[in-house]
């Protein structure tokens, strides 16, 4: 049995638009992340020039506020000594990775350190030049790290 013909074209028009409704979606999504990409990059390099203009090297920490090791890590960089360390020697970026979700270009641009867990730092040069990264996971258990541990690694750098 064959439908009503005007029901069937209504059918198809209502399918066409929801498409154009979905492709729309993508695309605004699509290009949104782009310009997030924009933003991080951006903000990446005046950091870089930031560090450069001071002469120490630039941290980026890849991290989210609803880690308990990332607030860790955040706490012990507060501390008197770790604090005048970073402040003499380095320049703190930190990126919001989300649930996994966001920022992804740049922590793939910097190796993927994230791929064992957050907080991950890359260590760069002025230039850009990476010099360590902790890909292996290092402060994903910061939160059972000491102010020493944490003092050791900032050290070696």
């Amino acid at each position: 049995m064959r439908k009503n013909p005007s029901a069937f074209f209504m059918e198809r028009k209502f399918q066409f638009l929801l498409s154009l409704l979905i492709f729309g979606f993508s695309f605004t999504t699509l290009s949104y992340c782009s310009k997030q990409s924009d933003i991080i990059f951006s903000q990446l390099e005046e950091s870089l020039t930031f560090a450069k203009d001071s002469n120490r090297k630039l941290i980026v920490v890849f991290g989210a506020d609803w880690c308990p090791d990332c607030k860790a890590l955040d706490g012990i960089f507060e501390e008197p000594e770790p604090k005048a360390l970073l402040k003499e020697n380095f320049i703190l970026f930190k990126v919001d990775v989300g649930r996994f979700d966001k920022n992804l270009s740049l922590n793939d641009k910097l190796g993927n350190p994230i791929q064992n867990g957050i907080p991950a730092l890359v260590v760069l040069d002025p230039s850009g030049k990476i010099l360590t990264s902790t890909k292996g996971g290092e402060f994903s258990n910061a939160s059972k790290m000491t102010k020493e541990q944490v003092l050791e690694y900032l050290y070696r750098l």
